[in-house]
């Protein structure tokens, strides 16, 4: 009897992604605060970007509070694994609910970078996202494709601006670098 030359398929679990959160805000104080709460509830920061451009709701997200006129996105260094994050999720309306009364324009996304793509956490449902579990959704945002970083046609247009997609890839070439490092 000859070897078989094809392979069993089994579930191989990937390995930790980097977790980082998208913060909307208009008082700079109070994002100092969140900063720390976050900090707390997921891990040290790696990586804070310079203020952003302000987070553009998408269509699904009118009738929740309005952006604030900042964004700004940290990167933690603790690496999760991807089913934490509709957790993350959940852990991130806590916060920014506690911080609405101080800021009402406070929003959090979460997500995960990967060597291949960027995900962000979403609670609206859409033709383009995921059913993750627990009433969160995911979303691509990145893809990684020609060498470069790419945003899809469906992201939010906050990923669009030069300056994010400038911080996105930088954090995928850490996420590349230290992964040769191990």
């Amino acid at each position: 009897m000859s070897k078989s030359i094809y392979r069993k398929e089994e579930i191989i679990r990937p390995e930790g992604s980097l977790g980082f959160t998208v913060i909307s805000f208009t008082q700079e104080d109070v994002y100092y605060k969140l900063k720390d709460t976050l900090r707390k509830s997921f891990s040290e920061i790696l990586f804070e970007s310079i203020p952003l451009t302000s987070w553009i709701p998408s269509p699904a997200e009118i009738g929740f509070n309005p952006p604030g006129n900042k964004s700004r996105i940290l990167a933690f260094k603790r690496r999760i694994n991807r089913e934490e994050l509709p957790e993350m999720k959940e852990k991130c309306i806590q916060v920014a609910n506690t911080y609405l009364k101080l800021d009402n324009t406070v929003k959090i996304i979460p997500g995960y970078q990967t060597l291949f793509n960027t995900i962000i956490a979403s609670t609206t449902d859409d033709f383009h996202k995921v059913y993750l579990f627990h009433g969160v959704f995911g979303e691509v945002v990145y893809k990684y494709e020609s060498r470069q970083l790419q945003s899809t046609d469906t992201a939010p247009l906050f990923f669009t601006n030069n300056e994010v997609i400038y911080y996105f890839t930088n954090l995928r070439e850490y996420f590349n670098q230290s992964k040769q490092i191990q």
